[in-house]
């Protein structure tokens, strides 16, 4: 696996982590059913942060690949070198 692939399931992490964190300083400051929604959406990106962390990590294990290290011909079942034309054959005569 590509090393920096690490470095950007860290940095989406921080960035969804630092987002949760600032809804739920909201959150907090709020009253009402406003604090309610704030809390509740503060909690589920900070629950999706730690799913999509393990779910990262976790997938290779079950034959999963990971986001930008499959090819193409991964992604397309069926196509691939064969579809190819074949070079042209001198006719013979």
């Amino acid at each position: 696996m590509h090393p920096f692939f690490f470095i950007g399931i860290v940095h989406h992490a921080v960035l969804l982590a630092v987002l949760a964190f600032f809804v739920l300083f909201a959150a907090s400051k709020a009253d009402g059913f406003v604090k309610i929604l704030g809390n509740v959406l503060g909690y589920l990106l900070l629950i999706c942060v730690i799913l999509w962390i393990i779910a990262i990590v976790a997938g290779p294990m079950f034959g999963i690949h990971s986001f930008g290290t499959m090819g193409f011909y991964d992604m397309h079942p069926g196509l691939g070198p064969h579809w190819v034309h074949p070079p042209m054959q001198p006719s013979a005569k």
